[in-house]
C-alpha cells in the first residue's frame, strides 16, 4: 500500500475529505429541526462501508499490482495509463486514512468512502459530535485544463444526510483545510458555481513515477481511469484529452503577467 498512498490519487482523496470535513464542522451549528433529515445515509455509502474484509484484501492486492504496472510502463516509455476500481480505493481508504488524516478524525470525521457512477465521483464520511451523527456527502466531476496538472473539479450535491448544504459559504474554509493537508486549491467562479482548481505537482519525492503529467481522467462505472506521460519534456508536450475546462474568473500565471486587465481564456 505504501506506493499507492504516495501517488497523485492521494491528492484526489484529500480534496474529497477536505470538502466533507469542512462542511460537517460548519454544519454542526445548524438548527435542531435539520437533525432528522441528517440521519439519512446515501445508498452508495452503505454499500461501500459494507465491503467485507475478504473483498478488501483482494482489492488491496490488486491495487499493488496496478501501481507496479504503472511503474513498469514508465520504465519502458514516456506514456502511462492505469485504472483503479472503487473497491481498491475504498480498501485503501479504510486502511490508510485514519493514520494519514489524524487531525480530521480528531474533529469527528471518520469512515470515508467513495463511489464512481455515471462519470462522477461521490464522496462521503461520517461526522459525529455531541449534537450530530450524520453522513456528509458530495458529488465531484473532473475536467482537464489548458495548464498541465491543473485539474478542474466541479463540486455539487453537498448534503448532510438528506439535508442540502450550500457550497459557496464553505469555499474559503475548504481552501484553508486543504492547505493544512499540503493540497493547493484555487477557484474559478462560474455561473454553474465554484470550480476547484487542484494542482498536482509534477515532481514529488513520494511519487511512484516522476516527472508526472496527467492528460486524462475518466470516471466510469466503478472505475477511475487516468493516463498521461512522464519525462523531462512531458509538460511541454502536454495534450489534454477529453473535455477541457474554460477558465472564467481564474487567470493563469502567464496571462496575469502578460495582460493584467484581460480575462484569462483558454486557447
Amino acid at each position: 500500500m505504501s506506493r499507492f498512498k504516495n501517488t497523485f490519487a492521494n491528492r484526489w482523496v484529500r480534496l474529497s475529505l477536505c470538502i466533507v470535513a469542512t462542511c460537517v464542522i460548519v454544519a454542526s451549528g445548524a438548527s435542531w429541526w435539520a437533525v432528522s433529515q441528517s440521519k439519512q445515509v446515501p445508498e452508495f455509502y452503505s454499500r461501500a462501508r459494507n465491503q467485507s474484509e475478504a473483498i478488501a484484501e483482494i482489492a488491496r492486492n490488486q491495487l499493488e499490482h496496478d501501481v507496479e504496472q504503472v511503474r513498469l510502463q514508465t520504465q519502458q516509455g514516456m506514456f502511462w495509463k492505469t485504472s483503479f476500481s472503487e473497491e481498491e480505493i475504498n480498501a485503501w481508504l479504510q486502511s490508510e486514512l485514519p493514520e494519514r488524516f489524524g487531525r480530521l478524525f480528531a474533529h469527528g470525521v471518520s469512515d470515508p468512502a467513495i463511489a464512481l457512477e455515471n462519470g462522477q465521483l461521490f464522496a462521503a464520511a461520517r461526522y459525529t459530535s455531541n449534537r450530530w451523527d450524520t453522513v456528509v456527502s458530495c458529488r465531484l466531476s473532473v475536467e482537464m485544463t489548458e495548464e498541465p496538472n491543473l485539474l478542474a473539479i466541479a463540486l455539487s450535491d453537498l448534503k448532510a444526510g438528506a439535508l442540502p448544504l450550500p457550497l459557496e459559504p464553505f469555499v474559503r474554509k475548504i481552501s484553508k483545510e486543504a492547505a493544512m493537508g499540503d493540497l493547493d486549491i484555487r477557484w474559478d467562479f462560474t455561473e454553474a458555481g465554484p470550480i476547484a482548481l487542484v494542482e498536482i505537482p509534477q515532481e514529488d519525492p513520494r511519487f511512484v513515477i516522476k516527472p508526472l503529467v496527467i492528460e486524462s481522467v475518466n470516471l466510469i462505472a466503478g472505475q477511475l481511469q487516468m493516463a498521461g506521460r512522464v519525462g523531462s519534456e512531458a509538460s511541454h508536450e502536454y495534450q489534454p484529452r477529453g473535455p477541457v475546462h474554460r477558465f472564467v474568473s481564474y487567470r493563469p500565471t502567464e496571462s496575469r503577467n502578460a495582460a493584467p486587465d484581460s480575462e484569462a481564456k483558454t486557447r
